[in-house]
């Protein structure tokens, strides 16, 4: 059994589809607490704050259950980390940047128990097409970005403005499932 430190609906999918066992429980890191503005230090922080908020709000019996936490930052071509869209202006200016440009989408992960930690990054570079502005327009309205970091998902309508991906796939969905099931072998997991 795994613990899922997420509200992540993607990455409970991925799970499945990993055939991983595991509940979602919660954590209350405040993400906005770190301040870093490298991407790889500043996921990092974020899923080792979650991961040990989820483990003091766990009961003692299910201390040593291993609890997995994740956290996917874009990094803009004007390295800027940016988060999820605040509002369809937000979202818009978003789109308007990575227009006909180059962005780094980062996820880390990270497994624990009561005996062993492991973590690892990944980074993967995102192409979109030049978007015109009915196309931002189209896909703002479509509310498909909202709470999706960079404003946009692409796993769905985005996927057709973005021309290439160089790295994983599922890690711009929200985990990178190789990282992934690497770190869940040694907790005997998969």
């Amino acid at each position: 059994m795994l613990f899922l430190a997420s509200a992540s609906q993607r990455r409970t999918e991925l799970l499945d589809l990993m055939q991983i066992t595991h509940k979602v429980i919660p954590q209350h890191f405040d993400e906005d607490s770190i301040q870093s503005q490298d991407p790889i230090e500043c996921s990092q922080q974020i899923v080792k704050g979650k991961n040990i908020s989820a483990r003091e709000l766990l009961k003692n019996n299910d201390k040593d259950t291993p609890i997995m936490t994740a956290d996917t930052l874009v990094f803009t071509p004007s390295n800027k980390i940016i988060g999820k869209p605040k509002d369809h202006d937000h979202s818009r200016q978003m789109l308007n940047e990575f227009s006909n440009q180059t962005h780094s989408v980062f996820s880390t992960v990270m497994i624990s128990n009561s005996e062993k930690s492991l973590i690892t990054t990944c980074k993967t570079l995102v192409t979109f097409k030049e978007l015109s502005e009915d196309e931002i327009e189209e896909y703002v309205l479509s509310e498909e970005g909202v709470g999706k970091a960079g404003a946009y998902g692409i796993h769905g309508p985005a996927g057709k403005y973005i021309t290439s991906i160089s790295g994983s796939y599922t890690n711009v969905v929200g985990l990178p499932m190789h990282e992934t099931y690497e770190l869940l072998r040694p907790f005997n997991l998969a």
